[in-house]
C-alpha cells in the first residue's frame, strides 16, 4: 500500500574511487646538431605536467609530457658548461572498478627519480619513475523522501547535512611575458642553462560563467656568464598572474577551486642599451584548471518507522567527503654534506638545487607526520683545476608535523610539499652546509556513508504491539530514536513519562519507562 509523501531533489558529488599508480618511463635524450659532445655529465632534472585525462570503463587514462634538462661540460680545447633540453609525451592507465565515462577525474603528477645511462658522446638513456595519483567523483541528483502528508503516522529521523555538487569545469591558458635586466653585480649572459618554475595560486573566485584566478610564480634563471671565476650565476624572481577560466553556468558565490600548470618556459637573451647581454627575456604558457561547486543544505530523512505498521524503506547510501581542516607550515632542513672521496673538493659553490618529495605521511592523534626526502644537486668549482666544474648529489631525510584539530586515523590526507628557498655555505674544501625551507600543506577530509530514504510503502504482516509499561535500561550506544524504534513506540511518548535532560545523549544505565497503548496513535 503506497503512503504519500512529498519528495525533494537532492544532488551531491559521490566519490566513486582513489587510486596511487608508479609509471616507468623509459627514453633518449639525444644532442641536437647544433650542441658539442658530452665530455662530462653534471645533471639531469625533470618536471612534468598532464596534458590530457579521460575516464572509460574501469579505467582513467592520463596523458602527459616530461620535460627534461641536462647540464654537461662539452668537449673541446676550452671547457665550457652548457645544457640539452628535450621532452617526450606518455599515456598511462590507471585501474580503477566501478569509474565509468562521464565521471570526472582529479590527477596530480609528480617525478620520483630520474636515472641514466651514457650511451655515447651524443646520446643518454632514460628511466624516468612517475608518481601519480587519482581521484574520480561522480554528480548524483536522486529524489529523496521531503515529508510525509498531514495524518500519516510515520516516525522520521532527520539529519541536516552540507552537499557538494559539481557545477562545471573548465580550462584556459594564457601567456605571460616579462623582461628582467641582470643586476649590475652579476656578469652579463653568455647562455641560458635551466630554467625552473614554480607556480601556485593564490585566489579562485567564481564569477558569471567563469573563475578569476589569481596567482604568483617563482623563476629561477641558471645561465652561464663565460667567465672563470663565476662562470655560473642564478637569477631569481617572482612573477604575478591573473586570469580567467570560462565555465558556463557558474556565478558569484559558489565554491571554486583551481590548479595551474606551467606548460611552456622559454628565456631568451636580449643585449641592453650598451649592447651587453643583459636583459633575460621571459615568455610562459600557464595552463589553469578550475571546477565550480554548488554547496546546498539539506535536512535529509534516513530512517523511518510507524507504529502498528510494517513499512517498506527503499534506501540508498551516499558518500560524502567533507573537508574537515586545512593547514600550511613551513619548516627548515639544515644539513652539512661530506663530499665522498672519489669526488674533488670544492673551492667553490655555484648552484644547489632542492626539490621536496614526500616518502609517506601518518595521523596521530590530532597531527599529521609527514616523512620525506629533499635531493639536492649541488654545482661546485673544483680545487683541482682538471676537473674544473664537478656535480654531487645527495638525499637528506626530514619530518615535519602538521597539527590538524578534530582530526582522526581513518580520514583521508592530502599533503603537498613545496620549495620555499635554498641557501648553501661552503665550511671546507670537502664539506657544504645547505638550508632548505620547504612548505608542507596538508587537507584533511573523511568519506562518510548516509541513508537517504528515497521511498516507503506499508507491506502487510502483523505487528507486535503488546501493550503496557515497559522498563528499560539504556546500552551504550542507544539514542532516543532507537529505542523508541526497537520498542515500536514514539519519541513523544518516551519524553512524556521520563525526564531526559539530554535529548541527544542517554547516559548507559539509566532507567526509561517505556508506555505503549493498544492504539497506534502519538502520545
Amino acid at each position: 500500500m503506497a503512503i504519500e509523501f512529498d519528495r525533494e531533489v537532492v544532488k551531491l558529488d559521490q566519490v566513486v574511487g582513489e587510486e596511487l599508480s608508479q609509471y616507468l618511463m623509459e627514453g633518449e635524450l639525444n644532442v641536437p646538431d647544433d650542441k658539442p659532445d658530452i665530455a662530462r655529465i653534471l645533471d639531469i632534472s625533470g618536471t612534468v605536467y598532464a596534458t590530457g585525462k579521460e575516464v572509460i570503463q574501469d579505467k582513467v587514462m592520463v596523458e602527459g609530457v616530461v620535460r627534461y634538462n641536462m647540464l654537461y661540460i662539452a668537449e673541446g680545447d676550452t671547457p665550457t658548461v652548457t645544457s640539452v633540453e628535450t621532452e617526450e609525451g606518455f599515456t598511462h592507465y590507471i585501474e580503477m572498478d566501478g569509474v565509468k565515462p562521464r565521471m570526472m577525474a582529479a590527477i596530480e603528477l609528480d617525478i620520483e627519480h630520474i636515472d641514466y645511462e651514457v650511451v655515447n658522446r651524443r646520446k643518454i638513456s632514460l628511466k624516468t619513475v612517475l608518481n601519480l595519483s587519482c581521484q574520480v567523483t561522480q554528480s548524483l541528483q536522486l529524489e529523496a523522501v521531503k515529508d510525509f502528508e498531514e495524518g500519516v503516522n510515520v516516525q522520521t529521523l532527520r539529519e541536516k547535512i552540507k552537499l557538494a555538487v559539481s557545477g562545471g569545469e573548465g580550462v584556459g591558458q594564457t601567456i605571460l611575458r616579462d623582461d628582467f635586466e641582470i643586476a649590475d653585480d652579476m656578469p652579463s649572459v653568455v647562455e641560458v642553462l635551466r630554467k625552473n618554475a614554480w607556480a601556485r595560486i593564490t585566489e579562485a573566485k567564481a564569477a558569471d560563467n567563469k573563475v578569476i584566478v589569481h596567482g604568483e610564480i617563482d623563476m629561477q634563471i641558471v645561465y652561464s656568464s663565460g667567465e672563470e671565476q663565476e662562470p655560473i650565476q642564478v637569477l631569481e624572481e617572482n612573477v604575478p598572474f591573473s586570469h580567467f577560466v570560462e565555465i558556463p553556468g557558474a556565478y558569484q558565490g559558489m565554491e571554486s577551486k583551481a590548479d595551474v600548470t606551467i606548460q611552456e618556459f622559454d628565456v631568451s637573451i636580449r643585449p641592453d642599451i650598451n649592447q651587453e647581454n643583459r636583459i633575460l627575456a621571459v615568455e610562459m604558457m600557464i595552463s589553469l584548471d578550475a571546477r565550480v561547486y554548488e554547496v546546498n543544505d539539506y535536512e535529509i530523512v534516513i530512517d523511518a518507522y510507524s507504529p502498528g505498521k510494517l513499512l517498506d524503506l527503499k534506501k540508498k547510501a551516499i558518500h560524502i567527503q567533507r573537508v574537515v581542516d586545512e593547514h600550511q607550515v613551513q619548516t627548515t632542513v639544515r644539513e652539512s654534506l661530506t663530499l665522498p672521496d672519489n669526488i674533488p673538493t670544492a673551492s667553490n659553490i655555484l648552484y644547489v638545487e632542492a626539490k621536496p618529495v614526500i616518502t609517506d605521511y601518518a595521523i596521530e592523534g590530532e597531527q599529521v607526520i609527514i616523512e620525506g626526502i629533499l635531493p639536492i644537486s649541488m654545482l661546485y668549482q673544483a680545487e683541482d683545476q682538471g676537473v674544473w666544474i664537478a656535480g654531487f648529489k645527495s638525499e637528506l631525510p626530514f619530518s615535519q608535523t602538521v597539527d590538524v584539530a578534530g582530526i582522526k586515523e581513518d580520514m583521508d590526507c592530502d599533503c603537498k610539499l613545496a620549495l620555499v628557498h635554498v641557501a648553501h655555505t661552503l665550511l671546507a674544501p670537502d664539506e657544504v652546509e645547505v638550508k632548505v625551507t620547504v612548505a608542507a600543506k596538508v587537507s584533511v577530509s573523511e568519506v562518510f556513508e548516509k541513508e537517504l530514504l528515497l521511498g516507503v510503502e506499508e507491506v502487510e504482516g502483523d505487528v507486535d504491539e503488546q501493550s503496557g509499561i515497559f522498563i528499560y535500561f539504556v546500552q551504550p550506544g542507544d539514542s532516543l530514536w532507537s529505542v523508541a524504534k526497537r520498542y515500536n513506540a514514539t519519541i513523544d511518548s518516551l519524553l512524556k513519562y521520563n525526564d531526559i535532560e539530554n535529548q541527544d545523549m542517554l547516559e548507559p544505565g539509566s532507567k526509561l519507562i517505556i508506555y505503549k497503548k493498544l492504539d497506534t496513535s502519538i502520545a
